[in-house]
């Protein structure tokens, strides 16, 4: 098997192991706990699948497709953001299959691309103009990797003992 393959299959499942166990937590809670914040200077759920969203289309959707994505960052932030269950699980499960659809079948050349480089659209990114699509890959795990934890925290502070784990469960 080429490197190329294996490496699109590992981003795959990874995807989609971050996809599922995202959901998995959302799914334990109504929808007043979806938009409380633990302070003022944090983000809900609400604030964090939006976020989401708007990173996945503003940084690989954008590049990809004939849409122009406009982007109010700040209004992801936005303190008291009222957003269904079923929106934010939209949110969550959109920015994967856009993420699947980007690695799904890529060539050993198009994970070296730079889509960036001749990109003027793109105000402002964590990539620079070299990056190449295997960098953008790498970068939008480790980023949804850091907002899905933030999620599996503010479901653990909510739920206290009656969180359900979806990985193993600790011995007590």
């Amino acid at each position: 098997m080429k490197l190329e393959t294996n490496l699109s299959k590992s981003l795959i499942e990874k995807f989609d192991l971050l996809k599922k166990r995202c959901l998995l937590v959302i799914e334990q809670l109504n929808e007043n706990e979806l938009v409380w914040q633990p302070n003022n200077e944090s983000n809900s759920i609400a604030n964090l699948s939006l976020h989401i969203r708007e990173t996945v289309r503003y940084r690989v959707e954008s590049l990809y497709s004939e849409i122009v994505v406009e982007r109010e960052r700040n209004n992801e932030f936005e303190t008291g953001l009222i957003l269904s269950k079923t929106e934010i699980v939209t949110h969550v499960t959109e920015s994967f299959v856009i993420l699947k659809k980007l690695v799904q079948d890529l060539s050993e050349e198009e994970l070296l691309e730079k889509p960036y480089l001749n990109n003027n659209t793109l105000s402002h990114s964590a990539m620079n103009k070299d990056a190449t699509v295997l960098d953008v890959c790498l970068q939008m795990l480790a980023h949804l990797s850091e907002h899905v934890g933030q999620i599996f925290y503010i479901v653990k502070l909510i739920k206290s003992d009656q969180y359900i784990t979806t990985t193993f469960p600790k011995k007590r």
